[in-house]
């Protein structure tokens, strides 16, 4: 977690103790949330953006390298379930394999994946995507197997909603598999909107004059995965992404980050909140 999310995370606890150290005229009230659970089912953020945000506008801290983010995907993910019949693996022919039917199914699942890459992108966070994560099923290998899941990863692209995603995937999964398996999908156990551009524009230009005066030249841009600000701007607070850091270092097993992008992180965040009523 060097990069993704202690790093950010250090930059900001510095700048906060700065303010609060120097007490700088006109400096912004700041509150630091350290929220928990961003990356499944983002209940921190949720938790606090349902006690109300009495905020001008939010920092989500990310690896960004330095770069404003101000869109990216959502996303819904659901468990599916393949339904078969046990019996001893000698005689194969008296159950149903819930095995072979889910790869069936996870074929229609590749298809489509296919036909979601074949789709206009979005100019800042690129085309919708399916991912199939996770599988499981069958008790021994002497028993043919009576259930199957798979656990399914739908990224969402601005203007494409959760339950469209769903429906459409239920869809055309029974268009390709029909009654030959038995299978259903449960209830999404985590879903996240997109994060629009739109929503956050006139605070990337405030905050990119903090950048350009600590650092230097930066992009402001899009990117594929998703983060806590989609929640905040839901709930009516404009939004960027900002940190230190590459989100290529996040969850590899050397992770780390740039020690000179850590303290010009810490210094921009500080110079953004010190200077809240002017440039």
């Amino acid at each position: 977690g060097a990069c993704d999310d202690k790093g950010p995370m250090t930059a900001m606890i510095a700048a906060l103790c700065r303010l609060a150290k120097e007490k700088p005229a006109g400096a912004a009230s700041v509150t630091l949330a350290l929220t928990v659970d961003e990356e499944f089912t983002f209940t921190g953020a949720s938790e606090l953006a349902g006690q109300g945000l009495p905020y001008d506008a939010a920092v989500v801290a990310e690896p960004t390298e330095l770069n404003v983010i101000v869109a990216h995907k959502g996303v819904v993910r659901w468990i599916l379930d393949v339904h078969g019949r046990a019996c001893h693996s000698s005689n194969p022919g008296q159950g149903v394999n819930a095995i072979y039917g889910m790869a069936r199914v996870v074929s229609a699942l590749e298809e489509f994946a296919g036909i979601l890459q074949a789709r206009p992108a979005d100019p800042w966070v690129g085309s919708p995507t399916l991912s199939v994560g996770r599988i499981g099923g069958g008790v021994a290998v002497n028993i043919v197997p009576e259930a199957c899941w798979i656990d399914v990863d739908r990224r969402l692209i601005p203007g494409e909603t959760a339950a469209q995603a769903y429906r459409e995937i239920d869809a055309f999964v029974r268009s390709k598999v029909g009654s030959s398996v038995r299978w259903e999908s449960r209830k999404p156990w985590s879903e996240l909107e997109p994060l629009e551009a739109r929503q956050g524009t006139a605070l990337a230009e405030r905050f990119g004059r903090s950048i350009r005066a600590v650092h230097g030249d930066f992009q402001t841009t899009g990117v594929p995965f998703g983060t806590d600000a989609a929640v905040y701007a839901r709930a009516g607070v404009p939004c960027i992404v900002f940190g230190p850091g590459s989100i290529a270092q996040a969850h590899t097993a050397d992770e780390h980050i740039a020690l000179d992008q850590l303290d010009e992180a810490a210094e921009i965040y500080f110079h953004f909140c010190r200077n809240a009523d002017g440039d």
